[in-house]
């Protein structure tokens, strides 16, 4: 190989290594950002005495960091109002992650989709009624999607 080919050579391998740094870079940089959205907080609403809310906030902590505020029964009325749940669908407790709603004792699984962010854009929120609700697990047997436009989809899981 010629001494201009073996620079040319060399130019190619830095510009090829070059490029490979900055997409591992890119890539750590895309994998904080979901971590992150991983680690939110969550504020849990509820106004006592409220027993359900006992057995369901453990769960709600093994996936994320919850700060409990506990309200009178009109001014949690009040931030269910605000946040926009449609009165047919609530509970005893909201719980508002990233903006979103959680109201009642909607699946974990659910609720570990909504913070990955894999309801959509759309979403609003998710609720299961208290009168839905299996007394013995404190889940359901599904939820309700609550949607920007004002659709609610039945899930049944």
């Amino acid at each position: 190989m010629t001494r201009k080919g073996l620079a040319r050579y060399t130019y190619l391998i830095a510009i090829a290594f070059t490029l490979l740094i900055l997409f591992g870079i890119w890539t750590l940089l895309e994998s904080s950002k979901s971590s992150k959205q991983l680690a939110t907080k969550a504020v849990f609403f509820s106004s006592p005495p409220c027993g359900c809310c006992d057995t369901y906030l453990p769960k709600l902590r093994s996936i994320i960091t919850v700060e409990v505020k506990s309200l009178p029964p009109d001014e949690l009325l009040g931030v269910k109002k605000n946040l926009g749940i449609p009165e047919n669908l609530q509970s005893c407790h909201t719980v508002v992650i990233n903006g979103k709603y959680v109201e009642g004792h909607v699946p974990i699984s659910a609720v570990k989709r909504l913070i990955n962010g894999g309801f959509g854009e759309g979403v609003v929120g998710l609720a299961l009624p208290h009168r839905e609700t299996d007394a013995k697990t404190w889940e359901g047997p599904g939820y309700y999607i609550i949607f920007k436009n004002g659709t609610i989809w039945r899930v049944y899981s």
